[in-house]
């Protein structure tokens, strides 16, 4: 059955071979994510008006077909963004989109003269079929979007963050040009795919394209600022698994640049299959080209990295022991998530020299929120470690129980 699906912002034309089925995966509580959004922190549990009726998802036309089919009703301008200095100025990007296929963009604080550039990936959970998506609603701004309006109520806020303050002395970011990618695909910034939910009899053509987002965003960005050298790419929980994905993607955008990678609450654990593969193939999830064991699993991709990017750059990983937000959505306790995460950052980071990671003890989620003033084992202080590590001080070190 061939269908013609009009989405606000966006126009298809798509095949879609809709079944009946049912959901497998339990709700889960939206991850209380780094940013200021009521919508993050809303995102939930909410089983809506009854039964429901979750559908097998349908793709809308093979990989081929959707590359083709999903074309921008208007392009970004191919050229530099200009903004006020030290303010933060909201930049719409037509040829993106939301999951609800509503166009999005991106936050910049300019300041002219700087040769660095700090890119953050906000989060807000993840969702990977009808039930997380429209029943749970595990993920921030899917259905609602994120454009003008939502940057305008958090962007008083951004400035209260530290590694955003330009007032804070000992901020190692308050001189660079800032950069803040919303989140609104619930796909970790990762996902190339269109799919058709259906939940409670709604049929919901979704957008998880976080990637393809991102390349439009870089087209613009490597415009602005031709002259960087030196990028810090990073991001929390949901940003900071996209973080962690993408680091390649922007280094290869601008190849005369550093670019280190700051992964807040992003581990690269592998899930128990069932999760993994929905998580996967629901997003089609995009991994860096020459990480070939990425796919099956997701271990390898900081062991990728290791090779790819040799020092100077710097790789930092944070996290808490026992993150109840990211064992939730992996389908773990938080037992198991303690002993992977300490398995991982034993076997996959510490061969690589310029690797390094700061654990915290707690069960908590999402260390950048308190970077002025939170302490890992043997008191070591999150800001000076991360002070450390933009330095290149030969002193820094991994921190973890």
């Amino acid at each position: 059955m061939r269908v013609l699906v009009g989405i606000t912002g966006w126009s298809l034309v798509a095949r879609a071979l809709v079944g009946c089925g049912g959901g497998d995966v339990a709700p889960v509580d939206a991850a209380a994510d780094l940013g200021v959004t009521d919508a993050a922190r809303d995102a939930g549990p909410d089983a809506g008006d009854g039964a429901a009726d979750a559908s097998t998802p349908a793709d809308l036309g093979s990989e081929e077909d959707v590359l083709v089919r999903f074309t921008p009703d208007a392009s970004s301008p191919r050229e530099a963004i200009t903004a006020p200095a030290d303010t933060w100025t909201w930049v719409p990007f037509p040829d993106s989109a939301c999951g609800n296929g509503a166009p999005t963009g991106i936050g910049v604080n300019l300041h002219p003269g700087s040769h660095r550039l700090l890119i953050f990936m906000q989060g807000g959970g993840g969702c990977w079929d009808a039930l997380t998506c429209y029943g749970a609603r595990t993920a921030a701004n899917l259905a609602s979007g994120y454009g003008a309006s939502e940057f305008a109520s958090e962007s008083a806020s951004l400035s209260s963050l530290m590694f955003y303050d330009r007032s804070a002395a000992r901020n190692p970011w308050r001189d660079a040009n800032l950069v803040y990618v919303p989140y609104c695909t619930g796909d970790i910034h990762g996902g190339d795919r269109i799919v058709e939910y259906v939940w409670a009899g709604q049929h919901h053509v979704t957008f998880h394209v976080g990637a393809r987002n991102l390349d439009a965003f870089l087209a613009r960005l490597t415009l602005t600022f031709p002259s960087v050298d030196r990028i810090t790419l990073s991001g929390a929980s949901a940003g900071g698994f996209g973080a962690g994905l993408n680091w390649e993607r922007v280094a290869n955008a601008f190849p005369h640049a550093r670019v280190d990678l700051v992964d807040d609450s992003g581990p690269p654990i592998r899930p128990p299959d069932p999760r993994w593969l929905a998580i996967r193939d629901g997003w089609n999830l995009q991994f860096p080209a020459g990480c070939t064991g990425c796919r099956d699993n997701l271990e390898e991709l900081f062991t990728y990295y290791g090779t790819r990017f040799p020092p100077p750059a710097r790789l930092a990983l944070l996290s808490y022991t026992d993150d109840p937000t990211i064992s939730t959505y992996f389908g773990i306790t938080t037992d198991q998530f303690r002993t992977e995460l300490l398995d991982v950052a034993h076997r996959r980071i510490d061969p690589i020299a310029n690797a390094h990671v700061f654990v915290a003890e707690g069960m908590s989620h999402v260390l950048l929120t308190g970077l002025a003033t939170l302490r890992g084992p043997g008191g070591v202080a999150l800001l000076d470690w991360l002070t450390q590590m933009d330095a290149d001080d030969a002193a820094w070190t991994s921190v973890r129980p």
